[in-house]
């Protein structure tokens, strides 16, 4: 056989053989997933209040995402859940209800004949507020002689009462609650001597003199939030994402 010829054999058996291999992978990713080996798993639970809450527990709809199926329940009076016949797999759990606060948890693992507690503790409600008008950031470094070096009081126009919200910062323009470096809550304040309530942050953890951007959302203030695994970040499960201010800078005194 010349050289040539077994060249083209060889570049021929090759283009087969791949044909036939993503032949293979293009039917697969076609077919359903396969039934899982155990259908007989349960997540059972209860859900409870955060310290601003006293309404009643039932009815949060309780849903289990699997790989397989999702499955849903609705809690009792006394804040019970219970999800039967669950497939084996990683489950996320999503407790919600109108007018609170969505929550989740994550990496739930079930392997058959498994009954998997899970303690819902810290729902919140919905904080009713508006999120004032922000006017000015001052630091000690303006008239606000009172403030320490690693604090700030953000003025605004509202006159009487106190305002729930969290504040997140960073040292770029698109910071938000997906995207910060770091947050805290923003204390809603009346000071003697000031006619309108401001938001006094303390504490913040950013070096002098560097340019930081803020901004800050309606959030339940007893909300602690929880620490998504997927992203790195704490989630606030009463933050309004909708309601939200305006982002500011300052330079760090």
């Amino acid at each position: 056989m010349k050289a040539q010829s077994i060249v083209s054999f060889f570049r021929n058996s090759a283009f087969l053989l791949t044909g036939m291999v993503l032949g293979v992978f293009t039917s697969s990713c076609g077919e359903e997933f396969p039934e899982p080996m155990f259908t007989n798993s349960v997540i059972q639970g209860r859900v409870n209040f955060g310290f601003s809450s006293d309404g009643t527990r039932d009815n949060f709809l309780v849903t289990a995402l699997g790989p397989y199926q999702e499955k849903r329940a609705l809690t009792n009076s006394n804040g019970d859940f219970q999800i039967d016949g669950l497939g084996n797999g990683t489950y996320k759990l999503e407790v919600s209800k109108e007018g609170f606060g969505t929550k989740y948890y994550y990496g739930i693992q079930l392997f058959g004949f498994d009954t998997v507690w899970i303690f819902v503790d810290e729902l919140y409600e919905r904080v009713a507020n508006k999120l004032p008008k922000l006017l000015t950031v001052e630091t000690q470094n303006t008239s606000f002689s009172w403030l320490q070096e690693n604090d700030i009081a953000i003025t605004t126009n509202k006159t009487t009462g106190k305002v729930p919200a969290r504040i997140f910062m960073a040292d770029y323009k698109d910071v938000s609650y997906k995207h910060y470096q770091w947050t805290d809550e923003a204390h809603s304040l009346h000071r003697n001597g000031y006619d309108n309530m401001m938001f006094h942050v303390d504490n913040i953890p950013f070096e002098s003199g560097k340019k930081i951007y803020l901004i800050l959302y309606i959030c339940n203030s007893y909300d602690r939030g929880y620490l998504n695994y997927y992203t790195g970040l704490w989630t606030f499960s009463t933050l309004e994402v909708e309601r939200h201010s305006e982002v500011m800078n300052i330079i760090m005194p």
